[in-house]
């Protein structure tokens, strides 16, 4: 969600992955990606019916993680330098991609193939280089990091090893405030990836049916901009809030055979997203009231 203009605050890339090695044995396919119409294509198992749906942008199974970074991570950095609180998450069903697409493998920040980091540590090294920029032109820049995992719809730091509690209120300044959560100071894309690294070590991943390495919760990473311009006596600040989001992946309870702790995961998911939809739809609609205390997401 960035400020591509200022009637359009939400823009939705669609990102196909390609056939796991399961999918290959069945050899079969029902999307289809026209990335000349940004369109994807569902074809009817059953009789064959096709529909298109287009978004903004379509990426097919063979887009680069480069390719996602300059579409979606590049623009929406800038956007932040410009003092607009921005947000990237991934949606989509479990093992479609979405910890790959935001983090790369691993904690996307060791990882020895640089080719498939994914979007995240892209962003901090754009992020801070452009930094590195401004301040040659004096202006200050100070930035802060948090990261939070929602899990089973309490809200705990990853960053801290405190046991206290999180909670989350609405500031008619400052919007809505995280109290309890811990803010590092980072100077440059090395300190950001540090704390993203603690962060994920942290963070809670299980097998299911569906994935063996399902996340399990949402995360938010958040990075808190602020620059500081002094000209002809005038002080001018600008404060930006980027989140960079990985969600949990929905799950139909039937395909993942989930019991337990499992199944209590999944209906928390499930309902988390289920609350961020009402969300987004509202917004859209410019409903008079929107149910953001639905969720803690």
């Amino acid at each position: 969600i960035h400020k591509m203009s200022s009637e359009e605050g939400i823009k939705v890339f669609v990102r196909v992955r390609p056939p796991n090695e399961r999918e290959r044995q069945v050899n079969r396919t029902c999307v289809e990606v026209d990335t000349a119409k940004n369109a994807v294509i569902l074809v009817s198992r059953t009789d064959g019916r096709r529909q298109q749906f287009v978004y903004d942008k379509v990426a097919d199974p063979t887009g680069s993680q480069s390719e996602v970074f300059e579409t979606v991570g590049k623009p929406t950095s800038e956007y932040v330098l410009e003092g607009y609180n921005s947000t990237i998450f991934a949606y989509g069903q479990t093992g479609a991609g979405k910890t790959f697409t935001m983090q790369g493998v691993e904690d996307g920040v060791t990882c020895e193939d640089q080719s498939i980091r994914g979007l995240i540590p892209r962003v901090f090294e754009y992020l801070f280089s452009r930094i590195e920029e401004l301040k040659a032109q004096d202006i200050q820049v100070v930035c802060k990091c948090s990261y939070l995992e929602i899990y089973n719809e309490a809200v705990t730091d990853l960053l801290s090893d405190s046991a206290a509690p999180i909670t989350i209120r609405d500031d008619p300044r400052r919007g809505v405030v995280i109290e309890g959560a811990k803010e590092l100071p980072v100077a440059n894309a090395v300190d950001t990836f540090k704390a993203l690294s603690l962060g994920s070590q942290n963070r809670k991943v299980a097998a299911t049916c569906m994935n063996k390495e399902s996340s399990r919760s949402h995360s938010v990473f958040t990075l808190y901009v602020q620059l500081k311009t002094q000209k002809d006596g005038v002080t001018t600040r600008k404060f930006a809030r980027f989140n960079l989001i990985d969600l949990a992946g929905s799950e139909r309870q039937k395909n993942t055979n989930a019991t337990g702790d499992r199944l209590k995961e999944a209906n928390n998911i499930n309902r988390s997203l289920s609350a961020l939809g009402n969300v987004i739809m509202a917004l859209a609609n410019a409903n008079g009231h929107v149910p953001y205390r639905d969720s803690k997401l």
